[in-house]
């Protein structure tokens, strides 16, 4: 069987240091960095207090008042950027048969800041006060669930979790069904918020995180002999994957 060559044709970001893909490349190069007092609780009584928060995201640009309700912060993000992606792959103005055209993200934990704020209302107010939208908002593979909805697609459709390496192995297995003839085009990345009270307590628990709390943008040093932890961050980011000759006969950019 011959092995197709796969190209990338469309880009999406949200991440700390921009909502789009020229705000967050402009700050790239600019060196600048998203890392900052965690502003969104009080992080007062934790070991690290900080963290890559994205700034400025307007749910509202891409969803409606109920959709937000619905979806957890990690799969608004990955919408977010898999519209911004169909966008700038200009695949609205294509004929690719929506079977041959999938989703598959890297989450690696899910909607935890959802299950935060259920735990507290059952503690306060019993079962009763549960959501609904518990369980489809803190389910991982709702974020590319909720992309295949948004803009039809129907073909392959599933989450990689495999903790850090999530987003690498699903843009991995995402050029592999290209390639063998699977699939024309998949949009795949990852998405993850888990800057919350939970998440960041229990990397605190394991001593992972980076201390250096008066010194946020210095405090990510992985190849330092000084390094003393991570930073964690929340944010997504979608490419599109597709066959290069599909990508060719419909005048993409690549």
């Amino acid at each position: 069987m011959v092995k197709r060559r796969v190209v990338i044709t469309g880009l999406g970001i949200v991440c700390p240091v921009g909502n789009d893909i020229d705000s967050a490349w402009k700050a790239l190069l600019a060196g600048e960095s998203g890392v900052r007092e965690i502003q969104t609780f009080d992080a007062s009584a934790f070991s690290s207090r900080i963290a890559g928060e994205v700034k400025g995201f307007d749910a509202q640009q891409y969803f409606d008042v109920k959709e937000i309700r619905k979806q957890d912060l990690f799969s608004q993000y990955a919408v977010a950027c898999a519209l911004q992606a169909w966008e700038d792959a200009r695949l609205g103005e294509s004929s690719l048969p929506q079977e041959r055209m999938g989703c598959v993200l890297g989450v690696g934990v899910g909607g935890l800041g959802t299950i935060e704020v259920n735990h507290e209302a059952y503690l306060k107010n019993g079962p009763r006060r549960i959501s609904p939208f518990l369980i489809p908002k803190m389910i991982s593979n709702l974020a590319p669930g909720n992309i295949a909805i948004r803009l039809g697609l129907k073909g392959v459709n599933f989450t990689i979790t495999s903790a850090c390496t999530s987003a690498t192995h699903a843009i991995g297995e995402s050029y592999r069904m290209i390639a063998s003839g699977l699939q024309d085009c998949i949009f795949t990345g990852g998405a993850e918020s888990t800057v919350t009270p939970v998440g960041m307590g229990g990397f605190c628990a394991m001593k992972a995180l980076s201390t250096r709390n008066e010194e946020p943008t210095k405090a990510s040093r992985p190849f330092d002999k000084d390094r003393d932890g991570f930073v964690l961050g929340e944010g997504a980011s979608v490419i599109v994957l597709e066959d290069l000759e599909s990508a060719q006969k419909r005048g993409a950019k690549i």
